[in-house]
């Protein structure tokens, strides 16, 4: 068992990274990081940054929704949850870069993390019909390139983050035989969020988690009821700090088998 200090060193770490990917040292002013919100400096009625490029963060989550990602790694590894991490819409690598962090800090040498986006920007809805993310002006493209140098930035540039490159019908079929222990959904769309479900959460291991970032959109939420309801999953739903999780109580494999 690691001692206090090593405890001190470790958690000061991760909430220095925290406060890195979303850029709070600049763009946090008084307000304290708890309550901090990136999202803030976004223009949403116009689409736009109030800041330069150069300023805008890795990541529009809250700190509550970066701990929740931690609380989340360091108990399926207590509880030895087999599998590794999946972010489903990663923008700009931020919550990726906090994965990887978490992974190194805890001294969890047996997973790896999946980045999987378009990288391209969100796609509109094909299926799903007046899902307001179709009517958004900007598609939050953030490019393969640029999503590597931020990880990069933070030394967390490995072979143990696995990029999926592509929209989601295509992208995530290729994961056929991997297992997770953790998804965290964070592609906004209706279309996005069960093509998701669809092709991941049959991967996810008993006890694994899923995390869904986007469950005040109503596209999001929408698509993660219905396939729920479609599946007859009824494991407990909880909200912390706008993101929804849930607990995966059924055997591996698909959701309706034995």
């Amino acid at each position: 068992m690691a001692a206090p200090a090593d405890h001190g060193i470790r958690d000061a770490y991760l909430d220095l990274i925290k406060r890195s990917v979303t850029n709070y040292a600049y763009l946090g002013g008084d307000t304290p990081f708890e309550k901090f919100q990136a999202a803030s400096h976004y223009d949403l009625q116009q689409s736009h940054w109030k800041i330069d490029p150069l300023s805008r963060p890795a990541s529009l989550l809250t700190k509550g929704q970066l701990d929740l990602i931690e609380k989340v790694i360091a108990t399926l590894h207590q509880r030895r949850v087999p599998g590794d991490l999946l972010e489903a819409g990663i923008w700009r690598g931020g919550a990726i870069i906090l994965m990887r962090a978490v992974l190194a800090a805890y001294g969890i040498s047996d997973r790896r993390v999946f980045a999987a986006d378009s990288f391209a920007g969100i796609p509109k809805n094909v299926r799903a019909r007046n899902d307001p993310v179709d009517l958004w002006k900007d598609r939050w493209v953030a490019p393969l390139d640029e999503v590597k140098r931020n990880i990069d930035r933070f030394g967390l540039l490995d072979d143990r983050i696995r990029f999926l490159v592509g929209f989601f019908d295509d992208s995530l079929k290729t994961l056929a035989g991997e297992r997770f222990a953790m998804i965290r959904l964070d592609s906004d769309s209706y279309d996005s969020v069960e093509t998701s479900l669809e092709y991941l959460y049959p991967l996810l291991s008993k006890g694994g988690v899923v995390i869904i970032d986007d469950w005040h959109l109503h596209g999001c939420k929408a698509a993660v009821n219905d396939y729920r309801t479609r599946y007859g999953i009824d494991d407990a739903i909880y909200v912390f700090d706008g993101n929804a999780y849930w607990t995966k109580r059924q055997e591996y494999a698909h959701p309706t088998r034995s």
